[in-house]
């Protein structure tokens, strides 16, 4: 079985799919880590200026009242009331005092400039006003008849929410940076055991493949010697017909000789024949040597020649059962270890005549279409293939003979698809079994 290419895929996703693995979950727990972060920051910051807020708020109601009520305790006139805002004021809340007439306010000289931009806005607040730029109370001092607004500006109370907001961030960043740094570390050092660990198993396979190679070389030759155990009844067959005929021209010859004048002419003609009988016989030798030899160089054959040859090693299985060989081939050249093709053929074409009843049929067929797939049918009208074995039937030693080892099928598979790159398969027709052998032009 051919694995080179396995073997570079497996070592590429040794090599590849760790690290790969490892930047996928880098890219997506950082992203979590980064948008969680990130709601945590905001909820945090939210939550802090809603804190800043509302103390603020309840900050403000307090000393307003706060500082009414020590107006009112201490009796304290326009003036005195209008420095004690100036000794309470803060950075972030300040106060506006408007007399009777709420036409004009009493402006504390410490508030003056700030407090100009909001007089207008701040001159009508009834108890509790807030927009997005201030929050203010206001009440109604009653012996002095001054409206009394305390306020504080958002901005200002908030100011520090975005130095915050940015020392978190740095920190995030900081944090991401560090894990960044150690994370290629990581890479690196699993790209590194991916690249030991692929070398290890691209090794393994290799050796796996050699053993497997072997053992298919092996189980292909031995299934050959298996073939021509068979075949020797074959080879007695091829010669017996040129035994026949040199016996006959030897007793011609005899009488010739005895007749006490031999005709040269005739006795020439006689040990030509004989020459032709043993060159026939000496082919015949040749022809299964050729296919006894284990290995050859792949080169370029008429397909239809090693058919054919096929059946005629198997002449004396056919002739002594009756059966009719029927071929219907197309002229295919293509390159292929012709030995091991034929061996192929030979299988088919011998279990089909095992198959078959004696006066049975075998039809053999060759064609080739226009995308260089050529097909090979060898169909037989015998009993067919029971539907429980037809899916196992090209497993090693699975076979419905009692004498059979189990491996011609296995090791047709093994030619044509691991070998040749092609494909057989076995089904049923409505006269018997057929084998079918697609190959692909290169």
């Amino acid at each position: 079985m051919k694995l080179n290419s396995y073997n570079k895929k497996i070592a590429s996703i040794i090599i590849i799919f760790p690290p790969l693995i490892l930047i996928i979950y880098a890219i997506v727990s950082y992203t979590i880590f980064f948008n969680s972060q990130t709601r945590i920051y905001d909820n945090y910051i939210n939550t802090y200026k809603h804190d800043i807020l509302s103390n603020n708020k309840k900050e403000l109601k307090s000393r307003l009242k706060s500082v009414n009520g020590v107006i009112d305790s201490n009796k304290l006139n326009i003036h005195e009331a209008v420095n004690l805002f100036d000794s309470i004021h803060s950075l972030d809340s300040y106060f506006i005092v408007f007399d009777n007439t709420y036409e004009h306010s009493v402006l504390n000289n410490a508030d003056k400039s700030i407090k100009e931009e909001y007089i207008q806005k701040l001159k009508n607040i009834n108890h509790f006003y807030e927009d997005r730029d201030i929050v203010a109370y206001s009440l109604i001092n009653k012996r002095l008849n001054l409206k009394i607004v305390s306020f504080f500006i958002k901005s200002e109370a908030l100011a520090n929410i975005n130095s915050i907001k940015k020392s978190l961030y740095e920190e995030q960043n900081r944090t991401f940076s560090k894990s960044l740094y150690w994370l290629i570390f990581i890479w690196f050092v699993l790209l590194l055991i991916s690249l030991v660990v692929s070398i290890k198993v691209y090794n393994r396979l290799k050796e796996y493949e050699k053993t497997l190679q072997e053992s298919n070389r092996d189980i292909i030759f031995k299934s050959r010697q298996a073939m021509l155990g068979e075949l020797l009844p074959m080879i007695a067959h091829q010669w017996r017909q040129p035994l026949n005929k040199i016996a006959s021209v030897l007793i011609r010859m005899r009488f010739e000789i005895m007749s006490g004048h031999p005709n040269p002419q005739t006795l020439d003609r006689q040990s030509q024949i004989i020459e032709d009988s043993v060159e026939l016989m000496s082919q015949t030798v040749d022809d299964f040597r050729t296919f006894y030899r284990p290995t050859e160089d792949i080169k370029e054959v008429e397909l239809s020649t090693l058919i054919r040859k096929a059946g005629y090693f198997l002449d004396e299985l056919v002739k002594r059962k009756k059966i009719q060989l029927r071929y219907n081939l197309s002229s295919v050249t293509m390159k292929v270890h012709s030995n091991e093709f034929l061996q192929v053929l030979m299988n088919l074409v011998k279990n089909a005549a095992d198959a078959v009843e004696e006066g049975g049929e075998i039809d053999i067929s060759l064609k080739e279409f226009e995308n260089g797939r050529v097909e090979v049918r060898v169909e037989d009208n015998g009993t067919g293939i029971p539907k429980e074995k037809l899916k196992k039937i090209f497993e090693a030693h699975e076979s419905s003979k009692q004498a059979s080892m189990g491996l011609g099928l296995y090791m047709s598979k093994l030619i044509i698809e691991d070998k040749f790159g092609g494909k057989i398969e076995a089904y049923n027709t409505d006269r018997g079994a057929g084998f079918l052998i697609v190959l692909y032009k290169k």
